[in-house]
């Protein structure tokens, strides 16, 4: 056996790792390998070093390193680490990060307890950074895979996350399924779905990260499989933190915790700030919409390309089963109506047989009305047009089918994105379907209940001249229900100072709901009837708007609050 054969000495301070790193002292160890300070000789600066140990590797790992420095390169982000290079070494592969001149939140928060917990400008602080690295992260297209407060620095000036994308390739290998080890991260911190079949995901991160933020509020590292929805959020936490933070911020810890991963908010859509501190602009509240796919480039615009640009079928009142098909425009002059020698045939009854000849002018299109029964609407307007003029991102409505101008293909991501949101929201209003409602209002009872918060209902419905509530709504009353719901759900978030978007969804044909958290009914009411004023001024004379308010109820079925 050669010299050269033997296995090196274990890494020590005072090593030499090729002939450039000085080991300066062990960083800490997780469940996947050791983290060295060491002096970069070439550089003359001090960097971090990640060694997977060799009681710890397993089948894949040189790739799932490498996985991390492409992963980290990508991002770019202040609130993630960044990662240098990847080399060989005697002792195996190894990552030259940057070195952070800090501690890991798991070891401040330990410091913090015997001093009475976080201060809630440092807790908003800690989460409001955190939470933007996991969305800078996410935004790449990748997972963390062992969020913990362990992978989190917290310096003077910043919380920075670290370690992300070795976990990820390690689940990957070990893909989910029912029975799969969780491995590649800890299962303290790991989501219900993810302990029962392995694998990650952005949702999984995001329940870490709500665990994280509990810690900070507990001071207790959490149990695998703890659920802090369990029991009543007063009865668990040490120091009372959420007593100072809004009802939002409150909430989105909550919902991060959801058993349920569709129910947990994106992390780029988590703030942690007190608005009232800001100027009376409105709130920015991060509302989900349906994306039209990219602006039309320069060369799109000056010279028609087939299929650059297509009409998304985003509601159709008597065949809801062409929600969500697109027809590419594949010519620059085209007809649409309901008989099938249309160059687009729309199965909707409402709209006529020939009903529109439809033209492309520099990136725009125009939609000539042909006489139609039903009529060509466009947004911001209650009056038939005879002509419409159609942008990227716009809509555009045909009898009681509306349309949008988009710029993805048939088999793009973005059309399975816009497919996914018409599954659960209303297509002409935007709010949640009736029972993607009842499911966020059962979840927005139970955050109430564990907060100890009033919940209550507004129920808002349009009159027509009749003063009753149609089952069969008119064109204009369908136009009015889309203007009124949507204005009542910006002013309800902008009078409440939202953080996050309120729940909020069509319950009938002339019906939608707005849940509050926090208002007492005395509040709720004085709020709605601010709204009803405002918006009434904004829908046809011949149609009110009325609001009741009901309070909710530990234990009350969503469907009887608004029904």
């Amino acid at each position: 056996m050669t010299g050269s054969s033997r296995p090196p000495d274990p890494v020590s301070k005072g090593t030499i790792i090729n002939e450039r790193y000085e080991i300066r002292q062990s960083l800490g160890k997780g469940g996947m390998g050791e983290v060295f300070l060491a002096y970069d000789g070439s550089t003359q600066q001090m960097v971090a070093l990640k060694l997977v140990r060799e009681d710890s590797r397993m089948p894949g790992d040189d790739e799932a390193l490498r996985q991390e420095l492409l992963h980290a390169r990508s991002v770019g982000h202040p609130n993630v680490c960044r990662v240098h290079d990847l080399a060989p070494s005697p002792w195996g592969p190894i990552l030259v990060m940057e070195h952070i001149q800090g501690q890991t939140l798991h070891a401040h928060i330990r410091r913090k307890k015997p001093h009475g917990g976080y201060t809630v400008d440092e807790f908003r602080k800690i989460a409001s950074e955190s939470s933007a690295g996991l969305a800078a992260i996410h935004s790449q297209g990748l997972v963390h895979g062992d969020l913990k407060p362990g992978n989190v620095m917290v310096t003077d000036d910043r919380a920075i996350i670290l370690d992300f994308g070795f976990a990820q390739e390690r689940a990957r290998v070990y893909a989910r399924r029912p029975g799969a080890p969780p491995d590649g991260g800890t299962p303290n911190y790991m989501a219900p779905e993810r302990l029962r079949s392995g694998g990650a995901s952005p949702e999984d991160d995001v329940y870490a990260l709500g665990l994280t933020l509990w810690e900070m509020w507990t001071c207790r590292v959490p149990e695998p499989g703890s659920r802090p929805r369990a029991r009543r959020m007063r009865e668990q936490i040490m120091f009372d933190i959420p007593s100072q933070l809004c009802v939002d911020e409150t909430k989105q810890i909550f919902r991060c915790l959801s058993e349920n991963p569709k129910m947990r908010p994106q992390a780029k859509h988590l703030r942690f700030f007190n608005p009232a501190r800001f100027t009376v602009s409105p709130v920015q509240v991060p509302r989900e919409r349906l994306d039209p796919g990219p602006p039309l480039g320069r060369a799109a615009v000056n010279q028609f390309v087939p299929g650059t640009q297509s009409l998304l079928v985003t509601f159709a009142s008597n065949s809801p089963d062409i929600v969500g098909r697109l027809f590419p425009l594949n010519t620059p002059s085209l007809t649409i109506g309901r008989r099938t020698d249309q160059d687009i045939a729309l199965p909707e009854p409402t709209v006529s047989g020939t009903h529109v000849n439809v033209r492309w002018s520099a990136g725009t299109w125009t939609f000539d009305d042909l006489g139609s029964t039903n009529g060509t609407y466009a947004d911001h307007s209650y009056e038939r047009k005879a002509q419409a003029v159609l942008m990227h991102g716009g809509e555009v409505q045909l009898g009681e089918l509306r349309l949008k101008l988009v710029s993805f293909g048939v088999d793009s991501p973005h059309l399975q994105r816009a497919q996914q949101f018409l599954t659960h929201r209303d297509g002409l209003t935007g709010l949640l379907s009736r029972e993607s409602l009842l499911e966020a209002l059962d979840e927005e009872g139970a955050f109430c209940e564990w907060a100890e918060l009033p919940l209550t209902i507004a129920r808002y419905e349009l009159r027509g001249p009749n003063r009753q509530v149609s089952e069969r709504p008119t064109i204009l009353e369908l136009l009015a229900l889309r203007r009124a719901a949507q204005r009542c759900v910006e002013l309800t978030e902008t009078l409440m100072l939202a953080l996050s978007p309120v729940v909020s969804g069509r319950s009938g044909p002339l019906r939608f709901a707005i849940a509050m958290a926090g208002p007492s009914v005395e509040e709720s009411r004085t709020l709605v009837e601010q709204v009803v004023s405002q918006v009434q001024n904004t829908i046809p004379d011949r149609i009110e708007l009325f609001a009741t308010i009901v309070k909710g109820e530990p234990g009350r079925p969503a469907r009887t609050l608004i029904d």
